[in-house]
C-alpha cells in the first residue's frame, strides 16, 4: 500500500506542476520561460515523496525512468507543451536529460543507500541553482555576459549562491555534518557544471557532478 500511494504521489506531483504551468500561461499570462521554470523546479521535489515512500528500494528509479521516455515523446510530439520551447532554434532535450540525470542518481542510491541524501541535494541544485539562474541573469544593471553570451556574472552568482543554501539545510537537516569548505567546494563546482553545460546538457553536467563531489564527502 505504501508503495501505490507513493506512485499516486509523485506522479500525481508532476502532473499538479504541469497543469500549474498551463494555469500560469493561460489564466496570468506567464511567458514561456516562466512556465518551463515552474515544472522545473517543482519537479525537483519529487524526491521528497520518493525517499518516504520508497526509500532506497527499486521502486526509486522507476519514475524518473518512465519519463525520460515521456519527456523524448514531448519533446518530438509537443505533448507537454508547457515545458517546451517553441523557438526551433533555442530547442533542446534538456527534459529528457532533467530526468535522466535523475534516474542515474537514483540507480545509484539503491546500489548503495548512502548515497540518497546526495541524490536529493544534487537533484534540488539543478532544480533550484538552475532554474533561477535566468532569472537573475535577465537583470541588465551592472550584469556581464560570457560563454558567447550564454551565461553571465549574475547567473552565476545565483548559482554558487542557491546551491550553497540548498547545501547548508540539507547538511543540517539530515546531520551530514558539512564542513564550511565542503558546502563552498560544491557550490563552486555546481556553478562550474551550469557554465559548461550548454544546449540542456547543463541538466546532466550540475546535478551529476554535484552528486559526484557529495560521494566524494560523503563516502
Amino acid at each position: 500500500m505504501q508503495i501505490l500511494l507513493g506512485y499516486i504521489v509523485v506522479f500525481g506531483w508532476v502532473f499538479l506542476s504541469l497543469g500549474a504551468a498551463q494555469l500560469a500561461k493561460k489564466c496570468f499570462k506567464a511567458g514561456e520561460e516562466a512556465a518551463r521554470k515552474i515544472v522545473h523546479v517543482s519537479v525537483a521535489f519529487t524526491w521528497f515523496p520518493m525517499y518516504f515512500f520508497f526509500g532506497t528500494s527499486w521502486h526509486l528509479p522507476v519514475p524518473t525512468a518512465i519519463f525520460i521516455v515521456l519527456n523524448y515523446i514531448s519533446c518530438r510530439k509537443n505533448i507537454f507543451s508547457m515545458m517546451e520551447r517553441s523557438d526551433a532554434e533555442k530547442q533542446s532535450y534538456g527534459t529528457v536529460f532533467y530526468a535522466l540525470s535523475m534516474t542515474v542518481m537514483a540507480v545509484c542510491a539503491c546500489i548503495d543507500h548512502r548515497l540518497m541524501t546526495p541524490y536529493g541535494i544534487a537533484a534540488l541544485c539543478m532544480a533550484l541553482g538552475d532554474g533561477f539562474a535566468p532569472i537573475f541573469g535577465s537583470i541588465k544593471k551592472g550584469n556581464r555576459s560570457f560563454f558567447g553570451g550564454k551565461r553571465s556574472v549574475y547567473g552565476c552568482m545565483s548559482v554558487f549562491l542557491i546551491c550553497g543554501i540548498v547545501v547548508s539545510f540539507m547538511s543540517a537537516f539530515f546531520g551530514l555534518g558539512f564542513e564550511w569548505w565542503n558546502i563552498l567546494i560544491i557550490a563552486w563546482g555546481a556553478t562550474i557544471f551550469e557554465i559548461v553545460g550548454v544546449k540542456g546538457t547543463d541538466n546532466l553536467t550540475l546535478p551529476l557532478g554535484v552528486f559526484i563531489l557529495l560521494c566524494i564527502f560523503v563516502l
